[in-house]
């Protein structure tokens, strides 16, 4: 990759998670995919397999959330004193 197309690659997804982070998210998000389309022009096989991997990324993206659910139902129903049986519960999960 030549080296104009890497500072702008990475210069457009420091730009991205820093407008994503001060709350400008359409404009962050848009950058983020001027720096995808930079790099799947230049490596079109990072995106394929990460295209191959996503179904185990939003399966296991989903069981991350699930366990955080269930967690802040532990705490609401119960207070303080579920803590360390939440922690025991996520940690073996």
């Amino acid at each position: 990759m030549n080296n104009w197309k890497r500072v702008a690659m990475f210069a457009a997804m420091g730009a991205s998670a820093a407008l994503i982070i001060r709350g400008r998210r359409p404009e962050g998000i848009a950058l983020a995919g001027v720096g995808l389309a930079l790099l799947a022009a230049e490596h079109p096989e990072y995106l394929e397999a990460l295209w191959e991997r996503a179904p185990e990324y939003l399966d296991r993206g989903s069981q991350i959330i699930s366990v955080i659910a269930r967690l802040k139902q532990r705490l609401e129903e119960e207070g303080p004193r579920a803590i360390p049986e939440a922690w025991q519960e996520m940690t073996s999960g």
